[in-house]
């Protein structure tokens, strides 16, 4: 009695963890369905910015989740979130109810499952920032100073020395080292 009572239990084993390995088999498929189907809706351009994709189920649901390396894919890929919409239920008969866009971080930026190896890929290489001299800050702020809203002012001023240093930067790296 003794060994179909351990055959008994060895066969509830085995047969949990089938049902575990196929239910394993079968987000794995689906995963890599995602996959395809995100290659298939966007442009080679988003596709080397892509970290990670997901398709899943939120209140009766699909929600699609896309990881980007950085925030001007994020923002293209806002502009174009409803063409992909329309893409995935035209070709999948995907309904999407919500269309997330994140930011990756940390190890997971660097991960890059649409990129081949023998591709080149579409780079976002930021020129380093040049500090804006201070007598040039004085000037932008002063020109400011007619804005009675304080923090509208200090925004504009913020952005108004960002872009400076950033065109700056642009034209260090053109060896171009004209004043702005």
């Amino acid at each position: 009695m003794g060994s179909m009572k351990a055959f008994s239990s060895v066969l509830q084993k085995t047969l949990r963890s089938t049902a575990a390995s196929s239910e394993l088999a079968a987000k794995a498929a689906r995963a890599n369905k995602v996959k395809q189907m995100w290659r298939d809706v966007v442009d080679k351009m988003f596709l080397d910015h892509t970290n990670a994709v997901y398709i899943v189920n939120e209140n009766d649901e699909k929600v699609l989740i896309v990881y980007v390396d950085d925030s001007i894919f994020a923002a293209e890929l806002d502009a174009r979130r409803e063409l992909i919409r329309l893409k995935l239920l035209e070709r999948y008969n995907e309904d999407i109810a919500e269309f997330r866009i994140l930011i990756s971080r940390g190890k997971y930026k660097r991960n890059y499952p649409f990129r081949s190896e023998e591709e080149e890929s579409f780079s976002c290489i930021r020129p380093p920032r040049v500090p804006l001299p201070s007598q040039r800050r004085a000037e932008i702020e002063e020109q400011c100073l007619a804005i009675e809203d304080p923090r509208l002012r200090e925004a504009l001023i913020r952005a108004m020395i960002s872009d400076l240093e950033w065109k700056m930067g642009v034209e260090k790296e053109k060896g171009d080292n004209r004043a702005l």
